[in-house]
This record gives structure tokens, C-alpha cells and sequence, in this order.
């Protein structure tokens, strides 16, 4: 997996026991390396015949598109890659994206799949956001507000996505209290895509709210804030390991082309979390 500050990641121990459990002779791990290292890092692994493809995540989701020969569909209208896989010959790197699966999965889980008219707020204009908002339009979500402190990258994700669907009401807003509790206002749906690495910039409060907002936090280690809040106010929340758990399945299936043992990998992802 490549990116950068993630030597703490679980993914290793997940795909690991997978490999382990259907007997394959493959290992999986980290290459955690700045982003000036990015071109010569790749170089490396194309030339290296062991290397079948590799994850992609902070801070190259986006950035590694223009360094890769193919994107599957869905990753050319997120604008993120995180799986990418090598041809055969070495000469190719195609990439895809398995967060949508696992955005989609965890939708599912909150019982929001199968609904229309929709509406959801997403904290955050990153990766993992794009997939989430892919995720949310394709599955009954209308309404979509992004909120994030550098409100000019909301603004380009709204425009990217508004190129792709035009009917669908998505705006863009700076992350401010304010601007949250406002947005929550008949909201269905919160997602917080905010690493933890990120201190967020305000106590948070979901009393205001309607009791039928639910919310899923991306990150999965150390109680979230936006978890431990939703909770604390009597929401139904859940945290990323189911996300983190299908998209890793997903890879695992396109890279090996076997199904991917996930109830083995959801609880080697519980014990290392």
C-alpha cells in the first residue's frame, strides 16, 4: 500500500490473514513515502515481476491518476484511485476504486440503501470523500452539502461531480459550527471523511438534530469524536471498519480473482483495532 504517514495502518494484517486462510503466496505491505518520492516509487514497483498492484491511499488517491495508463469508470468520475493493478508485461498500471464498494456496504448496514429523496452531509472534499459522494448519488441521496475547511477544494469537488450530474442539488460550504448544525437540519445522513491526524476545529453537538440522522465516520481507531458524539446524543452511528474491511475485499477479489474471505478479514481488522 502506498501513502504517506501510514505506519500504523491494519490493512496489512487484514490482507495478510486473508492470504493466509486460501493459502496464497502473496504479502501484503506498506510503503509509506512523501510525495516527491511518488514517480521513483512506482518506477520501482513496475520493474519489480513479484509486485501484482498495490492500494493507494492518503495522500495519493487523486494525484497518482495522472502517473497511471487506465482508470476504470466509476475512478474517472470519483477523480480517485485506490487499487492499482500492473499488466503482465510490466507496462501498464489500470486503476480502480474499492472505496465506493465499501461506502455502499456501510450504507447498507445504516439501512439507507433503497431510499430516495435523500440527504446527506459530507465532512471533508478528499478521496475518500469523492467516493462517498459517488457512492451517495448512485444510491437515493439528492441533496448532497460538502463542508471543509479549505472551501475552495469543496468547491472543485462540486463542480466535478455537477459535471457528471447535473439534476442532483450538491453545494459547498467552509466547515464551521455554524455551517454544520445548519446543514444537519433535515439531513439523513452524516459522513465524516476527516483523518484523526486532523484535530477537528469545534465540539461537536448533535442535539439539535433530527433523531433520525445517522452517521458514519471514516476513520476506525480511537473513538472518533464525531462517533462518540452522534452516540453520545442517541444516534445510530457506525465507524469505517466495514468500509475498510469491503474495499479491501474488493482488491483482494480483482488482484487474485478469488473471493475474498471476509468475515476472516473483518476479524483480524477487530483485533488489530
Amino acid at each position: 500500500m502506498l501513502g504517506s504517514g501510514i505506519s500504523k495502518s491494519i490493512s496489512p494484517k487484514i490482507h495478510n490473514k486473508a492470504f493466509r486462510e486460501l493459502g496464497l503466496d502473496l504479502e501484503y505491505d506498506i510503503c509509506d513515502i512523501s510525495e516527491e518520492m511518488l514517480d521513483s516509487k512506482l518506477d520501482d514497483l513496475l520493474a519489480d515481476e513479484k509486485i501484482l498492484g498495490f492500494n493507494v491511499t492518503i495522500p495519493f488517491k487523486e494525484i497518482i491518476i495522472k502517473r497511471i495508463s487506465e482508470i476504470d469508470p466509476i475512478s474517472r468520475v470519483v477523480g480517485a484511485v485506490n487499487l492499482v493493478v500492473i499488466s503482465p508485461d510490466r507496462r501498464k498500471m489500470f486503476g480502480y476504486n474499492t472505496d465506493v464498494d465499501g461506502v455502499v456496504a456501510s450504507l447498507s448496514k445504516l439501512g439507507l440503501i433503497g431510499r430516495s429523496h435523500q440527504t446527506a452531509v459530507v465532512l471533508g472534499a478528499g478521496g475518500a470523500a469523492r467516493a462517498c459522494i459517488y457512492a451517495l448519488i448512485n444510491n437515493g441521496f439528492e441533496i448532497i452539502r460538502i463542508l471543509n475547511r479549505n472551501e475552495k477544494r469543496a468547491a472543485k469537488t462540486v463542480s466535478d461531480f455537477s459535471l457528471h450530474f447535473p439534476t442532483k442539488n450538491i453545494e459547498a460550504a467552509g466547515l464551521t459550527k455554524n455551517e454544520l448544525e445548519k446543514s444537519l437540519l433535515g439531513a439523513d445522513l452524516l459522513v465524516n471523511t476527516i483523518p484523526l491526524v486532523a484535530e477537528f476545529p469545534f465540539e461537536l453537538s448533535f442535539i439539535s438534530s433530527s433523531k433520525n440522522l445517522k452517521c458514519l465516520d471514516l476513520n476506525y481507531r480511537k473513538n472518533p469524536p464525531i462517533l462518540k458524539a452522534a452516540k453520545r446524543d442517541g444516534l445510530v452511528a457506525i465507524d469505517g471498519s466495514l468500509m475498510l474491511v469491503e474495499q479491501a475485499a474488493r482488491s483482494f477479489e480483482i488482484l487474485t480473482g478469488i473471493s475474498a474471505p471476509r468475515k476472516t478479514m473483518m476479524l483480524a481488522a477487530k483485533k488489530a483495532g
